[in-house]
């Protein structure tokens, strides 16, 4: 039985790309491909795009222990500390590596990146994944390909380094963590996801709890993702007073209080300050691509744009987006419900965490379009046939 991909090389078949955020496990999804001999190009060009900016971050705010991540992958002991995999700095530019290694797994297969793009009416990404969305949609191959690898690796680097120079707490302070400890919900970080329940419902809550919070530390609801889940940004103790205030309610309408695995509160004003902080560095890594480069559409989840409009502010707009605007995935997902061409979705992970979002969305725009993973063994096999 054909695959999908064989389905679409036959025109039986037409997908929508997405890639997911932060929050999801990435080292086992990653090291299982860095020993095998077909992906050395591709981690040369990822790798070494990071080891050569290693001397500008190392010892910064958000890289107190580097960012050595060919050691880690030869040497898993080496990690600092399976919580340091999640922090700001580290795991935006690893996602987005673990996300292009599945990508190049379907390379490897024989699939050309161009077939692939010319089989997909249009892409996004869940917070982060929309840029790698970007390096897709510039139809990009050989050299060409491999060059820009390395540009948006440095160029996420960049931003999850200049991320938490604007928002520079680290770590929860040992108060927080306690009064976290004492409502059952472990050490604080800026983004918690609260699930069950409308927006609405939620939204009450937090204007309640924003009343009594100062004007510099108030509460957003920064990722709507699914209609019964989403994301808190703010302050640990701004997220603490919050669950401290409500825990009762919670706790009676089952709903979920749970922590990212993150070191900023993306999505929302805190993280107004990146702007001077990144947009050097944007010039130092040379990223340059614009959004008359793209070949497909790329949906911004924030307002549904396609940065193709963006022109040469595309850098900056997928900056913003990321760090700063709030995240609306049905506004990604539209595209999908409303075009009845789009057979498929095509997630390239990590783990499920973004297959499920969209699939729960897609759900509440009544739509049964099947979003398939790279990254889940069973559906990866549905893919290739």
């Amino acid at each position: 039985m054909a695959g999908l991909l064989g389905e679409a090389k036959a025109g039986k078949a037409k997908l929508f790309l997405q890639f997911g955020g932060q929050g999801a496990p990435w080292y086992k999804e990653l090291s299982k491909y860095y020993s095998e001999p077909a992906f050395g190009r591709f981690f040369d060009a990822a790798l070494n795009a990071i080891d050569e900016e290693r001397s500008r971050v190392e010892g910064s705010v958000g890289l107190p222990y580097g960012l050595d991540a060919r050691a880690w992958l030869d040497d898993e002991s080496k990690i600092p500390s399976e919580e340091y995999l999640g922090c700001a700095a580290v795991s935006i530019p690893m996602i987005q590596m673990t996300q292009l290694a599945h990508l190049e797994n379907l390379l490897n297969s024989g699939l050309k990146l161009s077939e692939l793009v010319s089989y997909s009416l249009g892409a996004s990404g869940h917070s982060q994944g929309l840029i790698p969305a970007g390096l897709v949609a510039l139809n990009k191959s050989g050299d060409d390909y491999y060059e820009a690898v390395a540009r948006f690796m440095k160029y996420l680097l960049y931003l999850g380094v200049s991320a938490q120079k604007a928002f520079p707490h680290f770590a929860p302070a040992p108060e927080e963590t306690a009064r976290s400890e004492k409502l059952g919900a472990g050490a604080p970080s800026p983004m918690v996801a609260v699930l069950g329940e409308d927006h609405g419902f939620i939204e009450n809550l937090v204007k309640e709890t924003n009343q009594s919070l100062p004007a510099d530390q108030q509460i957003y609801i920064s990722l709507y993702n699914t209609p019964a889940n989403r994301i808190l940004s703010s302050f640990r103790a701004s997220l603490v007073t919050f669950h401290e205030k409500h825990a009762a309610v919670l706790q009676e309408k089952g709903i979920k209080f749970v922590y990212l695995r993150t070191t900023c509160p993306f999505h929302s004003a805190h993280m107004e300050p990146i702007r001077e902080i990144f947009e050097p560095e944007i010039k130092h890594v040379g990223f340059d691509y614009s959004g008359n480069d793209l070949t497909i559409p790329v949906y911004s989840f924030f307002d549904g744009t396609d940065l193709k409009q963006t022109g040469a502010g595309m850098p900056q707009r997928m900056y913003v987006d990321m760090a700063i605007n709030t995240l609306y995935w049905d506004r990604s997902m539209k595209v999908v419900a409303q075009n009845k061409s789009i057979t498929h979705v095509l997630d390239f992970g990590p783990g499920k965490t973004s297959q499920r979002l969209s699939t729960d969305t897609l759900k509440g725009l009544n739509c049964e379009t099947p979003v398939l993973a790279a990254a889940v063994p069973k559906d990866l096999k549905t893919i290739q046939g």
